[in-house]
């Protein structure tokens, strides 16, 4: 019970940190790119959560509002959203190669976080298979299709509207 509870504790902690950085993050110019782009992130998060959590790859055993969510809505919602709309503001005038590897900075310090959390708490757990190697694969791919394919699209978008 304790564990459990200092598990709690700690997901509380990281909620009222990025909540507090998310004013700082999402009131650079231009607003609606970076709301867009944290909803977008933030929606298929969700959607493939869900997948993975049915399919039994991972599954959360200690997590936020657990009787309505089987999904980790904080790292859905919230964290990952935001370290990637930063991503994206930190890459926003780089070239491809930039963006690339400054993707690594985002994705292998997550992977070795999880990596840790399955190993030590019961913040999550892999299943049939699932390994660091795919949390690192499929969030650098979503990141990069993120940044390279969305944004582009809103460029477009909001350009030809100027």
């Amino acid at each position: 019970m304790r564990r459990n509870n200092s598990e709690i504790q700690f997901l509380r902690v990281l909620l009222i940190l990025s909540m507090g950085l998310m004013p700082f993050v999402m009131t650079k110019r231009p607003r609606k790119e970076w709301w867009f782009i944290y909803f977008f992130n933030a929606i298929t998060n969700i959607i493939l959560d869900k997948i993975l959590t049915r399919m039994g790859l991972v599954s959360y055993p200690i997590r936020l509002l657990p009787k309505i969510f089987k999904i980790h809505i904080l790292f859905d919602t919230v964290l990952y959203p935001l370290a990637n709309v930063i991503y994206i503001q930190i890459t926003k005038r780089d070239h491809i190669f930039a963006i690339m590897y400054k993707m690594l900075f985002f994705s292998i310090p997550l992977v070795v976080v999880e990596s840790w959390a399955v190993r030590n708490t019961r913040l999550i757990k892999w299943g049939n298979g699932w390994k660091g190697y795919h949390t690192f694969v499929s969030v650098t791919l979503k990141s990069l299709f993120i940044r390279i394919v969305v944004v582009k699209i809103i460029r477009r978008f909001s350009d030809s509207r100027h």
